[in-house]
């Protein structure tokens, strides 16, 4: 007769494991640096493009449906561009 014995050593999955959680909070954290500059990134971007809606002056960004129109008194009119490309 042969006996067949099966000899399972559980030594290498216990040192796998910790292992293995290192090596996840290692990405996870790299993983949330990188989402971190990329809304601070968004953020100043966001703030560099804002633009003052009331501000003193002659030109200011008025809101409308259509998006940001500049309004004020130092726009040409219809009638100035009319008149100034006629001879």
């Amino acid at each position: 007769m042969h006996e067949v014995i099966l000899v399972m050593s559980s030594q290498p999955t216990r040192r796998r494991v910790p292992a293995a959680w290192r090596t996840a909070r290692r990405a996870v954290a790299a993983l949330r640096a990188i989402h971190d500059e990329q809304v601070l990134m968004w953020e100043l971007l966001w703030q560099s493009s804002r633009v003052a809606v009331d501000r003193a002056g002659p030109l200011a960004w008025q809101s409308s449906l259509d998006g940001p129109r500049l309004i004020g008194s130092d726009l040409p009119t219809p009638d100035d561009a009319a008149a100034g490309s006629a001879p």
